[in-house]
């Protein structure tokens, strides 16, 4: 039996979406992922783990046995490490265009009549689906433009 941890990773401005130099059949760059993790989210997962073993010890349940890649930072560690494919923070939303894309309103900063609604412009992200999130965040924007774009 293993335990499996899945956390929040926090932002970092080191990780980002590029365009890529090779393209598709239709002449479009393929985008070109840079994923960058730091220690922090390995000892966030560590914590965890000591945690719950904490906890099963209390419970007199059972004992956690931890992999040494989990507490030892010099490992490579990144590569037992697997992303959820939930696109998020791409577009990030923020109060001025040199920390985000996107204001409060989702409105893109600059532009005046561009919006984007998803995942994409959340500052950070969750360990769940973002899905009820989007959903509610794309209801917000379609009052907003309702109220203020389409009279």
């Amino acid at each position: 039996m293993y335990l499996l941890a899945i956390c929040e990773q926090a932002p970092n401005p080191d990780s980002r979406i590029m365009l890529a130099d090779t393209k598709d059949a239709f002449g479009v760059p393929f985008a070109r992922l840079d994923w960058r993790v730091t220690d922090l989210e390995r000892r966030t997962m560590e914590a965890f783990v000591r945690a719950v073993d904490a906890e099963f010890a209390r419970l007199n349940l059972a004992g956690v046995q931890r992999d040494e890649w989990l507490t030892n930072s010099g490992s490579e560690w990144t590569r037992r490490l697997s992303d959820t494919f939930h696109h998020i923070g791409t577009t990030r939303m923020a109060s001025s265009p040199k920390a985000g894309v996107v204001d409060a309103d989702c409105r893109v900063h600059g532009v005046a009549n561009l919006f984007v609604a998803g995942s994409s412009v959340f500052p950070t992200s969750g360990y769940a689906n973002p899905t009820l999130t989007i959903l509610a965040l794309a209801i917000r924007l379609a009052d907003h433009l309702k109220t203020t774009v389409l009279r």
